[in-house]
């Protein structure tokens, strides 16, 4: 008793003093934002998925129909509708008849599926007895199962009378291909020109010289000059071949020719005097060069040739002649004017002689012999 008396004296206590028992209140949670964003998700996910389910719905409804409108049998000869095929079938939709398999649309587009959906009914339309009759109470499993899977009829099928206008239409505008025509090969003879004749030959005959092919250079070359006889450098092509060959004779033939069928042509005259130096016959040569005179700028190399033949001949006036010209045009050429000291001194002009040897020792380009021969001649001529 001492110590539930105690307690009681310490409740009035603690009450009197004016202590308040602590109570334990649960915090209330609170529900935020992402609660009511679910809830909107979870309602549209529902809806769209009821609105799913029954389009497809819809579209089951419409292939059973469609499907048992393409499996009713078609009408009997005497004009009353064939027996369905079970009450299972015949529930599911009123029989639609197909148009008569006798008539099937015309053209190409009708498929094979159309053949295929009007067998059953025409081999079944001359004798309707034979079918067997299910009984009324015959169940839906204990039935044959069908000869062919369901399916969906094509668009020919449904429209038959529109695709055969469309391959009536196609048949028409459509034309029938041409005959593609066997190849044939025509060959043709062309007759050239003379002067077309002349620039083939003239190119296969530089070709076979850049070939190394001389003789056919040569064939090619006389052909081009029995139809271009006037064609210089073929002319003094084919010399130059004839003359590496040995040939001097026809060689100077044909450039004799050249010059009498152009007289003033001064690369002829300057090649047959050539070939009359490699026979020895130094007046033949000198010849042909005095025949013509051509333009002094552009024929160096033929009056120097001149010049040295008249002076080895003796012609010491006409070679100093020719010298003088050679140095009016190019006046620092040493070798001409020891040329023109030879033929002044030939002729016994001493003090010409000497200031032409003296502009030849003064301008050089010589050799070391003719310097020599030259240091020689102006210590016997004195000062």
């Amino acid at each position: 008793m001492s110590v539930i008396n105690k307690m009681l004296t310490d409740l009035e206590r603690r009450q009197d003093s004016g202590e308040a028992t602590a109570l334990y209140v649960a915090p209330v949670r609170g529900q935020g934002w992402w609660m009511l964003l679910l809830t909107l998700i979870c309602g549209l996910a529902l809806g769209i998925l009821g609105w799913r389910s029954w389009l497809y719905w819809q579209q089951q409804q419409e292939r059973v129909q469609v499907t048992t409108a393409a499996l009713s049998p078609a009408p009997s000869p005497g004009g009353e509708p064939a027996p369905a095929s079970g009450p299972a079938v015949s529930g599911l939709a009123p029989p639609v008849a197909l148009p008569p398999a006798e008539a099937p649309a015309p053209g190409p587009s009708a498929d094979a599926s159309t053949q295929a959906v009007a067998q059953p009914a025409t081999a079944a339309s001359p004798a309707p007895q034979a079918q067997a009759q299910p009984d009324e109470g015959t169940d839906l499993d204990e039935m044959d199962e069908p000869q062919w899977q369901e399916r969906e009829p094509s668009d020919a099928e449904l429209q038959p009378d529109l695709y055969a206008e469309l391959a009536a239409e196609e048949a028409v505008a459509v034309p029938e291909p041409a005959r593609r025509r066997a190849p044939s090969l025509k060959i043709e003879t062309v007759e050239l020109s003379p002067a077309e004749l002349a620039v083939l030959s003239e190119r296969k005959a530089n070709a076979a010289l850049v070939k190394g092919e001389l003789h056919e250079a040569e064939a090619q070359f006389t052909a081009l000059l029995r139809q271009a006889p006037d064609n210089e450098q073929a002319r003094q092509q084919l010399a130059g071949l004839l003359y590496g060959q040995g040939r001097l004779a026809e060689a100077g033939a044909l450039l004799e020719e050249g010059i009498r069928r152009q007289p003033a042509q001064a690369d002829f005259r300057l090649l047959r005097a050539r070939l009359a130096l490699a026979e020895e016959d130094k007046q033949g040569a000198l010849a042909w060069l005095g025949g013509a005179q051509p333009p002094l700028a552009s024929n160096l190399d033929y009056y120097a040739t001149w010049a040295g033949l008249s002076q080895e001949l003796g012609h010491n006036a006409e070679a100093a002649e020719l010298y003088v010209r050679l140095l009016r045009v190019q006046p620092d050429q040493g070798r001409w004017w020891l040329g023109l000291g030879i033929a002044e001194d030939g002729q016994g002009h001493g003090q010409r002689a000497r200031d032409a040897y003296r502009n030849a020792q003064l301008h050089g380009n010589l050799g070391e012999a003719s310097q020599a021969w030259l240091g020689q001649r102006l210590a016997q001529l004195g000062p």
